[in-house]
């Protein structure tokens, strides 16, 4: 029977039985797939299958694949040991957020760049993290936070922007919710993808965490209770 190759981060994790496991997997290659390791429990080399380690997995091809072999090809425990949750958050998103068995090869790399940067970011500041993550992941899945002027439009660094949900940031010029405004600096720095230089984050997670509810609909992130 035919293998299939993929490097993979484990997203999601069910018991099958008392010896198997199923794992929804997002691959560098086949999008966000579901496997089951037969008897993963049971063997030595099974504590290997956990969050935040890119490995390097063989399987069927099935229905539901099995898994034949795995390998870990890096490990970020910086992530486990201090960023957690946020790594259970971002994981979350990509659970409730991606179809299955859609090829996704930049989702992956972001993924991987994430774990990356929080790992070698000297910032240790764990909403910019968490900013930078929904910022660049709303991107991807076509929920991109932007202007709501044309691409030629220069802003203001020294005037204030409120974001109007379906359209973009416009400048401030009537009331609005005090949660949606933001500095043109700020802004600036968030289109420019400069996460470390953004001084106002609450407000821009404000308005990503509003995107993200408005998208999912009745899904629920449990993540945001014990984040925030």
């Amino acid at each position: 029977m035919k293998n299939i190759l993929v490097n993979s981060f484990i997203i999601h994790s069910r018991h099958f039985s008392e010896t198997s496991m199923i794992y929804d997997i997002l691959t560098d290659s086949n999008g966000l797939i579901s496997i089951i390791a037969k008897g993963i429990k049971k063997k030595k080399d099974g504590y290997s299958m956990q969050p935040f380690k890119e490995i390097q997995l063989s399987f069927t091809k099935a229905k539901l694949p099995l898994l034949t072999k795995h390998e870990v090809l890096d490990s970020y425990t910086e992530i486990s040991k201090k960023y957690m949750l946020a790594g259970l958050y971002f994981n979350e998103l990509i659970y409730k957020f991606i179809p299955k068995n859609e090829p996704l090869p930049l989702l992956f790399q972001l993924y991987k760049d994430q774990l990356i940067f929080m790992t070698n970011s000297v910032s240790h500041n764990l909403y910019m993290y968490l900013l930078r993550f929904e910022y660049l992941f709303l991107k991807e899945i076509g929920y991109e936070i932007n202007l709501a002027y044309q691409n030629n439009y220069a802003i203001d660094i020294k005037a204030k922007y409120y974001y109007r949900f379906g359209e973009g940031f416009k400048e401030l010029d009537s009331n609005t919710d005090p949660r949606t405004i933001v500095s043109g600096k700020d802004l600036e720095n968030l289109l420019s993808r400069n996460f470390e230089e953004i001084i106002d984050i609450k407000n821009f997670r404000f308005i990503s965490k509003e995107i993200i509810k408005e998208s999912l609909g009745n899904k629920n992130i449990k993540s945001y209770e014990m984040l925030d």
